[in-house]
């Protein structure tokens, strides 16, 4: 049997694509939101060091990472220069594409699809049909045995590999079938004269490396997917049909699908089987796929055959027109299979009459050997994400695990880190935020010192006082009637009263003074070496240059007059001497000012 590589002359391009790994993780693209690690189904990856990387032995190439990462933080390896090579090598290269080419190159139509192919420089245009029929039948046999325990369909190459890395003891189950491609692939050796070279066209990214299996003994030369595809039909676009015959020929008559359903299960299989008791599974998807499989190592279910798919069918695979719904799809494959004057052939009597080809493959486990750490190990990791206990773990999975425990166990192993779990990085903000907050010193609304610059000040200033008998006042200001102000104009305008506010506080205070914003639409005002009575003259300076400012008729309020100010003094003194009670002895005239009418300055006693 004849490796990979071995009949076309690109097996050296082969060899060295195979080098490179399918999926890869792009930093310069990548925003780090690790939406990848929360979609990926068998955590294959892990993010260290702020980098995200894909762990390839872990990883089945179902490309969920690249088709949900908006920014193309994750790519697949292109493999269009291996096909370009062959399509300069001399060689008649066939393209053969998988069935669902229609919704995956829509809205080409199929002889403009042709026609595109041959301008590109492909001798012939196949597709997987009869070989999907050919595996349909290969499984009608196999299913039909009555010595055969369980079977597996196996022609996913994502689902293959989910089971021979993560159920390996399930591997003997999996129906030893080639996948429709390859037996489409050695039938068209068979049927096409000389040495052709042979490029599949595929709707899923994992099997540009399942081509490489040396089982299949190089039958197809090269492997892109759709999008690939795509890429190159631009090309093609753009490019003279070099005084070739590009025009299509007479259509072919279409061949009945009679055997097989999806990717080559067989209709039979359903219609004779009673779906009741569960004789037949259906799944879809790794994560179902997942409980069913541990179900069955468990002994809850034992079903006779298991059809299953990491996609819902080819048609939903990654390359298959990803920006359309599967029923988008769907229906357009129904049109074109309903498209009137075509001829059809019925499978069964065209397949009596071809060549035969190999059915049967093998396949071997190749289990994923994942450590587990030690249950104290586990306890003193959660310990460093913040949990005391097991009891007190979230389980919100938006790390991306099912559990804390899991989490924990892939931190261990070097697949995570903390950084990964929102809920502690959200507690380690808010506690940097208050430490930030805490070092502020300035309002950024008004440009006044804040609350907390004022605290310290005061006790600055008290302490002073009480040792060099200086005088100390302090004035407490609040904006009249602020809240309908507010309210009317809105906050934005009421933002700008306030500013105003404060500006006209800095422009009548001397330097060594302190104004603040002390809370909402209070200010407070330090006043070394003021005595009462000066104090008294600088508040009421300051109320007048707030009522002549007009603040709130500048906004356009003209309800009840200009916008005013009370305040409240108070003076240091030998029994008022503590930071709080002068603070509060400022707080208590301010009220009284307000009770008293507003706009007026009263005085702490004293």
């Amino acid at each position: 049997m004849e490796l990979a590589g071995d009949r076309s002359s690109g097996g050296g391009v082969q060899t060295e694509a195979l080098r490179e790994p399918l999926i890869s993780h792009r930093k310069d693209t990548c925003r780090e939101c690790w939406g990848c690690v929360r979609y990926c189904p068998v955590k294959a990856i892990r993010v260290v060091d702020g980098r995200s990387e894909v762990i390839q032995e872990k990883c089945v190439s179902c490309g969920l990472c690249v088709n949900e990462c908006g920014a193309r933080g994750h790519v697949v390896r292109d493999d269009t220069p291996v096909v370009l090579d062959l399509l300069r090598s001399g060689r008649p290269v066939i393209a053969l594409l998988a069935t669902e080419f229609i919704a995956a190159l829509h809205p080409m139509t199929v002889p403009q699809i042709e026609r595109a192919l041959a301008v590109l420089g492909f001798h012939s245009v196949e597709t997987t049909l009869l070989g999907e029929e050919m595996v349909a039948q290969e499984y009608e046999r196999l299913h039909a045995r009555e010595d055969a325990l369980f079977v597996m369909r196996s022609t996913c190459p994502v689902v293959v590999d989910f089971v021979r890395k993560y159920y390996p003891a399930l591997t003997p189950a999996l129906a030893p079938v080639v996948p429709p491609y390859i037996a489409q692939a050695r039938l068209v050796r068979e049927l096409y004269p000389g040495d052709v070279a042979i490029v599949y066209v595929s709707p899923c990214y994992a099997r540009k490396n399942e081509v490489f299996d040396p089982e299949f003994g190089g039958v197809v030369d090269a492997a892109i997917d759709f999008t690939e595809l795509k890429a190159l039909l631009v090309q093609a676009e753009q490019r003279p049909a070099r005084g070739r015959n590009t025009e299509p020929g007479p259509r072919r008559p279409a061949i009945l699908k009679e055997i097989s359903l999806t990717d080559g299960f067989p209709r039979q299989t359903l219609v004779s089987r009673d779906m009741t008791n569960q004789q037949v599974h259906v799944v879809r998807g790794l994560e179902a796929l997942d409980r069913l499989l541990a179900a069955m190592s468990s002994g809850e279910t034992a079903p006779a055959i298991v059809d299953m798919l990491n996609c819902e069918g080819c048609i939903d695979g990654p390359a298959v027109s990803p920006g359309l719904s599967l029923f988008a799809k769907r229906n357009i494959e129904s049109a074109a299979r309903e498209m009137p004057g075509t001829t059809r052939v019925s499978t069964r009597s065209l397949l009596g009459v071809l060549p035969s080809v190999g059915l049967i493959r093998s396949f071997s486990a190749d289990p994923v050997r994942l450590p587990r750490p030690g249950e104290s190990q586990i306890d003193e990791t959660l310990a460093e994400g913040g949990f005391d206990s097991r009891a007190s773990v979230l389980d919100c999975g938006a790390c991306g695990y099912p559990t804390c425990v899991e989490h924990a166990t892939a931190i261990l192993r070097g697949d995570s880190t903390w950084a990964m779990c929102f809920p502690l990085q959200r507690r380690k903000l808010a506690a940097a935020e208050e430490i930030v907050e805490g070092t502020q010193t300035l309002d950024s609304l008004t440009g006044l010192w804040n609350r907390r610059a004022f605290a310290d000040r005061l006790q600055l200033e008290v302490a002073r006082h009480l040792r060099y008998k200086a005088p100390l006042s302090l004035m407490l200001l609040d904006v009249d009637a602020f809240g309908a102000v507010n309210e009317s104009l809105g906050e934005q305008a009421g933002d700008r009263i306030l500013a105003a506010v404060g500006a006209i506080l800095t422009g009548q205070l001397r330097s060594t003074d302190m104004a603040a914003r002390f809370v909402a639409d209070q200010f407070a005002v330090l006043l070394p070496g003021v005595g009462k009575t000066a104090a008294f003259a600088v508040a009421e300076k300051i109320r007048l240059a707030i009522r002549e400012a007009d603040l709130a008729g500048a906004e356009g309020y003209t309800e009840g007059g200009a916008l005013s100010a009370s305040a409240g003094v108070a003076t240091a003194t030998e029994t008022l001497s503590d930071p709080m009670d002068l603070l509060e002895a400022a707080d208590v005239a301010l009220r009284e000012a307000m009770l008293a009418g507003k706009d007026q300055v009263r005085l702490a006693p004293g």
